[in-house]
């Protein structure tokens, strides 16, 4: 595939989409043929497969994963490959690192089960970046609820929950640091882009002239 695959991850309230925009408009500038989006979601039928999680919070926790890598699958052979293909950055917020921390470290379906369904569903794709973005698990909290973005059972878990949801992340980055950096996302978030974009031009070898974020 000629395009590269960037993922953000990392707990809720950290700044994820925010940045994920910001890079997509940063390499806009820049010339670079790019595509935002999102999991679960991405195309009409994974939107759909997102609904009804949201509509659902009740379901069990192993029908959730499969509709998960279900939306998964379809997000990759639908839209992901098509556009790396075509030489595109295609920017996801969230992807498979997602399933691992809150189905598999906080939900406490075995990680390995998880891993069998990455390969099934993905084999051995990867993404060529995954930007874990880290923030103090009281500042991602506070954002949340200041901003009334509490919106299903994750976000209204305890500062417990997510301490667990932040240190299952740093795990992340630690086991697949072949492709997974840490972002210190505390500060303005043009500080964070700063931080970000450097991160994807020494990863990615990729250069270009700075350009100035409004």
């Amino acid at each position: 595939m000629h395009g590269k695959f960037i993922t953000f991850e990392g707990g809720d309230g950290v700044g994820k989409s925010t940045q994920a925009s910001l890079l997509e408009q940063r390499l806009r500038e820049l010339g670079e043929k790019v595509y935002l989006t999102r999991e679960p979601g991405g195309n009409e039928l994974c939107e759909q497969i997102r609904e009804l999680l949201k509509v659902s919070p009740k379901m069990d926790r192993i029908c959730s994963l499969l509709l998960l890598f279900a939306a998964r699958r379809e997000h990759f052979v639908k839209t992901i490959s098509p556009l790396l293909e075509r030489g595109y950055f295609v920017i996801c917020d969230r992807f498979y690192d997602s399933s691992l921390v809150y189905q598999g470290i906080l939900e406490g379906i075995p990680i390995e089960a998880i891993l069998e369904l990455k390969r099934l569903t993905l084999q051995d794709f990867e993404p060529n970046l995954t930007l874990v973005l880290d923030m103090k698990a009281e500042s991602s909290l506070h954002r949340l609820r200041s901003r009334r973005l509490i919106q299903d059972e994750y976000d209204a878990l305890n500062i417990e929950g997510h301490n667990r949801i932040r240190e299952g992340f740093r795990k992340i980055a630690e086991t697949f640091s072949f492709r997974a950096v840490l972002i210190d996302a505390e500060g303005t978030k043009e500080a964070v882009h700063s931080r970000i974009f450097t991160t994807v031009e020494e990863k990615l070898s990729f250069g270009g002239a700075p350009v100035a974020i409004d």
